[in-house]
């Protein structure tokens, strides 16, 4: 919803001011998903409303549920007839949703299926913050009894390419005005769009950065992710550490292990490397990712093979962890998001 549009009508319709904290309050704390439902408002504004603005930017086609972790996935459709993909999970004790930032992607990264569908449009910053309004309400109608408490822009797309409405949607849903989820609490997960760290460092420093490594060799790296060859290891170090003295910020180094490609004793050596090369590495964190199956991927990576390089890594002392996939049965695990004219995958 755009709330700055709702205040320029209740100004230029000379309706009183103090009716938008009570528009507020229905749509961020009661979480309506229809104006007749503000029962707080009276009757002619709620028809008001409802023929000038919608609540939501997004429509759910298909939710699905999984059956092995507490995942939630929906599929969303724009009001221009294209979809995306978003995803309600609960890894701990507290919800996260994980947000798209593109229809599509541009990327091409061969172990993401959202890369295969290519690459439609940016999101404008209703779009992607709806989504967060979405599960919300989501969460609020199956009296789920929580609200959403982390936000990872890890979905479909890559959010430093759609980088003004990335901000302006942090900012938002940051706003204690709206849904007032903490900046330390989202986090921004790029492939590696180098000249935007500074920016970012620059207009939300307080916000976590995770990088998409996935390889610390170059030939190999561009293989994996086409961007290497624009953004290369030398210029991602290069802003990286710009980065870390600027914010004094954890950095999680995203590392998607895929057995036989990128889990060798000379991938570890590399990887070991390029992080010692880095100045203030005390502030980088390798987070681990068995690699889920996807478009283009005939099989999965054993946990055991993601065990057995996270202890390698420990014996090199560094930083490490295995983030858990969740999801995967209804195709919610990393890199599985996409969609295919309009059809879930």
């Amino acid at each position: 919803m755009d709330f700055e549009k709702i205040k320029n009508f209740i100004k230029t319709q000379k309706i009183p001011a103090y009716r938008l904290a009570q528009i507020r309050s229905a749509v961020y704390e009661k979480g309506i998903t229809s104006w007749d439902k503000a029962t707080n408002l009276p009757l002619d504004l709620r028809e008001l409303l409802k023929k000038n603005f919608k609540i939501l930017s997004v429509k759910p086609v298909l939710i699905q549920a999984s059956k092995l972790d507490k995942v939630f996935k929906a599929l969303l459709e724009l009001e221009d007839g294209l979809k995306i993909e978003s995803v309600l999970m609960k890894p701990g004790k507290t919800w996260s949703i994980c947000v798209s930032s593109q229809v599509g992607c541009p990327l091409g990264c061969a172990f993401c299926a959202t890369g295969k569908m290519g690459f439609k449009r940016n999101l404008t910053t209703e779009e992607i913050c709806d989504q967060a309004l979405f599960w919300s309400d989501f969460l609020k109608e199956k009296k789920l009894g929580e609200r959403v408490s982390n936000v990872v822009f890890m979905g479909m797309g890559e959010p430093l390419l759609n980088y003004q409405n990335v901000v302006a949607a942090v900012k938002e849903l940051s706003d204690s005005d709206y849904l007032g989820i903490g900046q330390r609490h989202i986090s921004i997960s790029t492939s590696g769009v180098a000249d935007r760290f500074i920016n970012l460092a620059q207009d939300l420093p307080q916000v976590n950065l995770a990088l998409s490594l996935h390889n610390a060799d170059n030939e190999e790296r561009s293989k994996l992710m086409p961007i290497n060859k624009k953004y290369n290891l030398d210029i991602v170090k290069e802003k990286l550490e710009e980065y870390l003295a600027r914010t004094s910020r954890e950095v999680f180094l995203e590392y998607t292990v895929i057995d036989g490609e990128n889990n060798g004793l000379h991938h570890l050596r590399k990887l070991g490397k390029w992080i010692s090369e880095i100045k203030d590495n005390y502030l980088l964190h390798v987070n681990l990712i068995a690699c889920n199956k996807a478009v283009g991927k005939a099989v999965e990576t054993d946990e055991f093979v993601v065990r057995k390089f996270s202890q390698a890594l420990t014996k090199m002392h560094i930083k490490n962890s295995i983030r858990k996939s969740l999801g995967s049965d209804i195709s919610a695990a990393c890199g599985q998001l996409a969609i295919n004219n309009g059809r879930k995958k």
